[in-house]
């Protein structure tokens, strides 16, 4: 049984095969894949992973998989997230050459257009990558069909962990990078604190995310791809009331339940308890072509 995760993560030194433990029966959409979890490095994988490729993702029509009908309303969904990133990271693609891969709906073409000097992006959904190119936007299919050294930053927003062969696409990101090029990543976080919740993990856990890092594995995952100067900082994209709301119902949207303990000192201060002990939901990656 193919496991590209498992032989990635034996390679990285991430897992061996004394200390790979069961961490949960199924994902959340397959019954036959199991959830497995290295007790000492403590990252997350399936126990296979030929149910994935490239073409997967080629056939999926409108807005399906961002859970819109259309690529309008699937923006409206990811808002949020989509104007977070771009004001998060403007300060380093602003005036610069820029290539969003796996750049979905476009939300940040739209959004950096006018900021970066240029922003392409590398969609491999035909029917979103043909809809983009048709309101202007330069979107490649794949990492390797984009130029080589043409861009200064390269951004990848929860798209690492659905890649069969990691290694290979960051190794061919960094080739469109120029010298001194930078790529910002963004990932799920194996320590995540609600994935000790047991309805969490039955909701969370997919079928389409191979490996959650720890930032230890994605550290190795990045200079082993030929990145220099890797940063890598702990980020919580949803809020106490979130948690509380998976604490207390064991399911998701507290926030929206919860409008009360949306206050502002207390959600930086349990945010920073989250960054303090290593349990945000989320992994930020910032790495050097040098």
């Amino acid at each position: 049984m193919e496991n590209k995760a498992k032989e990635l993560l034996l390679e990285l030194g991430m897992a061996s095969e004394e200390t790979i433990i069961p961490f949960y029966p199924r994902a959340r959409d397959r019954e036959d894949i199991e959830i497995l979890r290295d007790r000492k490095s403590g990252v997350i994988f399936l126990s296979k992973t030929d149910h994935m490729s490239v073409s997967h993702y080629d056939e999926i029509d409108g807005g399906t998989y961002w859970g819109g009908k259309t690529r309008d309303e699937a923006l409206k969904l990811y808002h949020d997230d989509d104007i977070r990133r771009s004001e998060q990271f403007r300060s380093l693609i602003e005036g610069k050459d820029v290539i969003d891969i796996g750049c979905g709906t476009g939300a940040l073409l739209d959004y950096w257009k006018g900021v970066a000097k240029k922003v392409d992006g590398v969609e491999p959904q035909e029917y979103i990558r043909k809809e983009l190119q048709a309101l202007g936007h330069t979107v490649y299919h794949l990492p390797q069909d984009a130029p080589k050294e043409q861009y200064d930053v390269a951004t990848l927003f929860h798209v690492v962990e659905h890649v069969i062969e990691p290694l290979a696409v960051l190794s061919r990101v960094r080739e469109t990078l120029r010298p001194g090029g930078i790529v910002v990543i963004e990932v799920p976080h194996a320590r995540d604190a609600l994935l000790q919740l047991d309805s969490f993990k039955a909701f969370s856990l997919w079928s389409e995310h191979l490996i959650l890092h720890t930032k230890e594995s994605l550290h190795a995952l990045l200079e082993r791809a030929g990145f220099k100067n890797i940063q890598i900082n702990g980020f919580q994209r949803y809020p106490l009331a979130n948690h509380v709301g998976w604490f207390v119902d064991g399911k998701p949207g507290g926030q929206n339940r919860r409008p009360e303990l949306r206050v502002q000192g207390a959600e930086e201060a349990y945010e920073k308890i989250l960054k303090e002990s290593d349990q945000t939901d989320t992994l930020i990656a910032i790495a050097h072509n040098d």
